[in-house]
């Protein structure tokens, strides 16, 4: 109709065809309408809307960017960090470690409060092998285990090889929590979270307060603990007692009743009694009063 020159008066349907830029008011001779180009207008329509998606791609572009800084951030800001995630399985736990070892770069401590257990040699060799591999890229390694394993024919043959190539070993006789440390970023703990989890589930914390807390709970146990080579030497039938009757001896000296010294070490009550009578009969001693007065002064409380 404007095309052809037919008078139209204002309406919604002008105003929204003016605002396309398809007609334009021109207000000479008592004003009308002038018609323009469609595909004109198409063009330069479709011109705008290219050029607004170029620009909200560059916008997405740059956002993304941003986003990839944000574990820069989070490694060197003061305050908070990472957060911690739950490895439900020994194997995606074992995975993990795997992991995050195969890349230290500095120094990595466990802790490993376990009674010894005989493990499958080609397990135990496997875990060797990883762990001399860790110590020939320059990292430091400690190790803090339960003092009994100095005792243990397995453990012992183990902890020499990787003493041997560089790593330092202590044991404690006294309870101390499990964990892993690498490079001061990285922690792995038992899980004390999920109910009915499995037993060897647990937790990867990556952030920063939380690990620097358990590092220094790791170095007040491992300065508390005794040198590897002094365990393995006392252990040589120099001590009269045995390794779970100091970590019992230990507990009781500490204030804690037999009944919470076994809760502690993960004892029965009848092992506990068990142990203290053998000790008293060795030392020919008729009550636990006496037993402990001898252990005030012995030899024996060293390794600890």
């Amino acid at each position: 109709m404007v095309a052809a020159g037919e008078e139209l008066s204002p309406q919604r349907e002008t105003r929204h065809l003016a605002a396309l830029g398809l007609i334009e008011h021109r207000p000479y001779g008592g004003g009308y309408w002038m018609a323009h180009d469609p595909a004109v207008v198409s063009r330069t329509l479709l011109r705008g809307a290219l050029s607004k998606v170029v620009t909200a791609a560059q916008e997405a572009g740059r956002a993304a960017a941003l986003d990839a800084l944000a574990p820069h951030f989070d490694e060197g800001r003061m305050w908070g960090g990472g957060a911690a995630e739950f490895l439900a399985t020994r194997g995606e736990m074992n995975a993990r470690i795997a992991d995050v070892v195969a890349a230290a770069s500095e120094n990595a401590c466990t802790a490993q409060p376990g009674e010894p257990t005989t493990r499958d040699p080609r397990t135990a060799a496997a875990g060797v092998e990883r762990m001399l591999e860790t110590l020939r890229s320059g990292v430091r390694i400690r190790t803090l285990y339960n003092s009994l394993a100095a005792g243990h024919a397995q453990t012992c043959g183990y902890v020499q090889q990787i003493a041997d190539a560089g790593a330092e070993v202590r044991g404690l006789g006294s309870t101390f929590p499990r964990m892993m440390i690498v490079d001061g970023k990285h922690l792995f703990v038992d899980n004390h979270v999920v109910a009915d989890a499995e037993a060897d589930s647990g937790w990867h914390v990556t952030d920063r307060g939380s690990v620097a807390w358990a590092q220094a709970v790791f170095d007040c146990f491992w300065d508390r603990g005794a040198r590897w080579a002094d365990l393995a030497q006392k252990v040589e039938g120099v001590l009269v007692t045995t390794g779970r009757q100091r970590q019992i001896l230990a507990e009781l000296e500490a204030g804690y009743s037999q009944q919470q010294a076994g809760r502690r070490l993960g004892y029965a009550p009848r092992t506990v009694a068990k142990e203290l009578t053998a000790l008293r009969e060795v030392l020919g001693l008729s009550s636990l009063y006496q037993v402990t007065m001898w252990w005030a002064t012995s030899a024996d409380r060293r390794p600890r």
